[in-house]
């Protein structure tokens, strides 16, 4: 077994959070953009990098708010999702660089891992 530095980059917003570019300046342009934590996901698969998850809370809280909760059926908007990122330290800070405008209002948290992997197989 083969061993090489890693991280892990988790970026919390809440499930309601947009991107801003531009397309919500008219009404229904505001209906038309998609989840935040999807055009993430985009620009890490973008990036080449070889992993990024959505993970969805189901009771919580974000930045000091109140405490929420699913309600069966009917989607809480105000409860936090956060996103994974598997990479090198030194990509995923690039990423988060040049992806400023879009990660500008979310938290990021970096967390230093170890990639295991067998033989000639690529761990990243």
């Amino acid at each position: 077994m083969q061993t090489e530095p890693a991280g892990i980059l988790r970026i919390f917003m809440t499930s309601g959070s947009r991107a801003h570019n531009g397309s919500g300046k008219t009404f229904s342009g505001l209906f038309q953009r998609r989840p935040l934590y999807r055009d993430i996901i985009h620009a890490a698969r973008a990036a080449g990098f070889t992993c990024s998850n959505a993970h969805f809370a189901h009771y919580g809280f974000w930045k000091g708010g109140a405490i929420q909760q699913t309600l069966g059926e009917i989607p809480n908007t105000l409860l936090s999702v956060y996103v994974d990122i598997l990479g090198s330290q030194d990509q995923l800070k690039a990423f988060c660089l040049s992806h400023e405008t879009l990660l500008k209002k979310t938290a990021l948290y970096f967390k230093p891992a170890e990639a295991w992997h067998f033989g000639d197989q690529q761990a990243l």
